[in-house]
């Protein structure tokens, strides 16, 4: 059986669709229908010809992505069913290891991705998918709602490494998906100011939209309007751009004995002026992806309206017309999240 895939072929050539064959899920898998799925900034990255990190050859990405079961796999027919409506990590663990065994198969030592090309990511009809890394979507959500699970589980875990607490002064770098949805979680976990900032004021609205206290341009005036909008430096810096330059940015920003949480995912290096930390005493953490209950209450918050991500909604592109609209995201920035409709 085939199906359509929009599958990377090189560096500085569109993605192209192709008919490929239709996986099949192993043992504890689940083969999903996506319904739709979303572009990531990391996708373009991954694609890019001086990326430090690149995809293989043949590659077909897409991870955030939501859709319906139609097959099983050996051993899950006591919790799934055909027909379910589901998210899913986009990651497949062993299920044995200590990391699966407390929630992280992004850190399993065998663990399988649909974002770098170990599986079939969800620019395709189908995808497989771990039966024990899947979240149930709610019935009353629409699919663009679901497909927004996986960056907002990216925002939650964030905000869990920042340790947020009751009237934080939070700044948050970055105003594309994860830095938004960082925010809204940040919101949620009772911080007092929550500051969004980027270069640009594309993505003002949405960032008010979805919980900010107030956006500000990333520019020579920051920290001190900052410091008038929240009455005191950030007390967390939460990085969620991933571009050179923002560590020294972060750092030059945050309180003494602040914190700073890094999960914007630059893709090389960003050197550091080690004296401003250190003088500081700034304690630094590292977030990436999600464990699986925090990409499960993702799904739950969305379900119960206490995240709406749906400002960060830019609409959809059919299958075929993705290749096209990829490579015009490279030079484009003004979009937020684009979503593939694979029904279209």
């Amino acid at each position: 059986m085939k199906m359509k895939a929009a599958v990377f072929v090189g560096a500085g050539r569109p993605l192209a669709i192709q008919q490929i064959d239709v996986p099949r899920p192993g043992p504890g898998q689940l083969l999903v229908r996506v319904k739709r799925c979303g572009v990531c900034g990391s996708d373009l990255h991954l694609t890019e010809a001086h990326a430090a990190w690149q995809v293989p050859h043949g590659t077909v990405l897409g991870h955030e992505f939501a859709g319906e079961i139609v097959e099983l796999g050996e051993g899950t027919s006591d919790i799934w069913r055909e027909g379910d409506r589901v998210a899913a990590l986009p990651y497949v663990g062993c299920g044995r290891c200590r990391e699966c065994l407390n929630g992280y198969p992004f850190h399993c030592p065998e663990t399988l991705s649909l974002a770098t090309g170990d599986l079939i990511g969800a620019f395709s009809e189908y995808a497989v998918i771990g039966a024990r890394e899947t979240a149930r979507v709610s019935e009353h959500l629409s699919w663009e709602q679901a497909a927004f699970t996986e960056p907002v589980a990216v925002g939650i875990r964030a905000v869990a490494c920042a340790g947020i607490t009751l009237g934080a002064r939070v700044l948050i770098v970055g105003a594309g998906p994860i830095g938004l949805s960082a925010a809204a979680c940040a919101k949620l976990s009772g911080a007092g100011a929550v500051v969004v900032c980027a270069r640009t004021d594309r993505h003002a609205d949405r960032a008010v939209a979805m919980g900010a206290t107030e956006f500000l341009l990333n520019d020579a005036d920051l920290r001190r309007n900052f410091i008038r909008h929240a009455g005191g430096p950030p007390e967390i810096v939460i990085e969620c751009a991933g571009v050179p330059g923002m560590l020294d940015l972060c750092c030059d920003l945050a309180e003494k004995r602040g914190r700073v949480v890094i999960a914007g995912g630059c893709n090389g290096k960003d050197p550091l002026n080690v004296l401003t930390p250190l003088c500081k005493e700034l304690t630094f953490r590292f977030a990436v992806c999600y464990t699986i209950r925090e990409f499960a209450l993702a799904e739950r918050l969305i379900a119960s309206a206490r995240i709406n991500p749906m400002p960060m909604y830019d609409g959809e592109v059919s299958l075929h017309q993705l290749p096209a609209r990829f490579e015009e995201l490279r030079r484009n920035k003004d979009a937020c999240k684009l979503m593939v409709n694979l029904d279209a």
